[in-house]
């Protein structure tokens, strides 16, 4: 794998180095795929409107589907790249899918609510009792999973009723206490961080790990891609990295968030005046995505997988250097 990142980087080099004299090139085509109601939509659609991604030489088609279609695309090669359910990824990888992790992208912003006037303090007052996630199989899902374990030795799998909903459904089932607490996609997590007059966070996954490392969970999703699109073409990886992270930026930007929210709002789940308020709050505060991608964060990350793997989450953990791919920015 050595010899063959040095051989991304010469290739990288022969491409950009020849001053002057290579021939303008069209936009190389990327096509991803992301889940509805998630903060996604904005940054993907909202910036490649605004011309980020063609700014970086790419030429980006989205297909946004509810979550399990999602899950499903990259596996069978629909998307080459996207942002991914990281330790979903974690697992294919350790099943012999030749994926790696190009990037960084959404952190495990999704906390554990309950209602507000619940007698429940603590992950462990959940024992035994009625708990809701969208999907077992999001990497979000796994990352506070495994952090849950890691803080108080308590499994969301094992140790409580689990039940998995589609997110609207599952949130209704939540308010009305069918549910005793919710872990759910990101446009509703924040759907319920807006109303604290009804609900309260008992577990915020991130603030743990930040603790204990200076760095967020990248596991929610992180940028993920088939080794052999990356091999095929290191200067389209590293482009199409460099313009989604940029576009995690764009967003931030209070103006530009009001645009992209204005034209796909509905398809991102985010509608309401108070989410619309404290997405940008956790945007300004760089709460949402994480844009470090070099050898100190990829090794937090790894720490992390460690932990997972210890707790029994993963099995195994692939190897950094054959896994982690770091493109360097210009």
């Amino acid at each position: 794998m050595t010899n063959k990142l040095a051989g991304f980087c010469l290739a990288y080099l022969m491409v950009a180095g020849v001053g002057g004299v290579t021939p303008a090139r069209a936009n190389e085509k990327v096509t991803i795929v992301i889940p509805r109601d998630s903060v996604f939509v904005l940054n993907y659609m909202g910036a490649r409107d605004a011309g980020v991604f063609a700014k970086h030489g790419i030429d980006l088609a989205v297909d946004a589907r509810p979550f399990a279609g999602f899950l499903a695309a990259l596996p069978s090669k629909e998307t080459m790249a996207t942002t991914y359910a990281g330790t979903e990824a974690i697992e294919k990888i350790n099943q012999g899918v030749d994926w790696v992790i190009i990037g960084p992208a959404l952190t495990a912003v999704q906390e554990i609510f309950v209602l507000k006037d619940s007698p429940i303090k603590t992950i462990t007052d959940l024992r035994g009792k009625p708990f809701g996630t969208f999907s077992t199989g999001a990497g979000s899902f796994k990352a506070t999973r495994a952090a849950i374990l890691d803080a108080y030795g308590f499994d969301l799998m094992k140790d409580t009723q689990m039940k998995q909903l589609a997110p609207p459904a599952l949130f209704k089932l939540f308010e009305n206490g069918t549910v005793d607490a919710m872990f759910n996609i990101s446009s509703l997590n924040i759907a319920a961080d807006s109303q604290p007059d009804k609900f309260r966070a008992i577990f915020v996954p991130n603030e743990y790990w930040i603790k204990k490392t200076g760095y967020p969970i990248v596991w929610a999703a992180p940028i993920v891609a088939w080794r052999s699109w990356v091999e095929e073409n290191p200067k389209r990886a590293k482009d199409y990295v460099d313009a989604t992270e940029d576009s995690f930026r764009w967003l931030r930007v209070p103006e530009n968030f009001d645009a992209a929210v204005k034209k796909y709002g509905e398809l991102a789940g985010v509608t309401k005046p108070d989410e619309i308020a404290t997405y940008k709050k956790w945007l300004a505060a760089k709460r949402m995505f994480m844009t470090d991608w070099d050898r100190k964060a990829v090794d937090a990350e790894w720490k992390f997988l460690d932990m997972a793997k210890r707790v029994g989450v993963l099995d195994k953990v692939p190897p950094e250097k054959t896994t982690a791919l770091l493109i360097e920015n210009e």
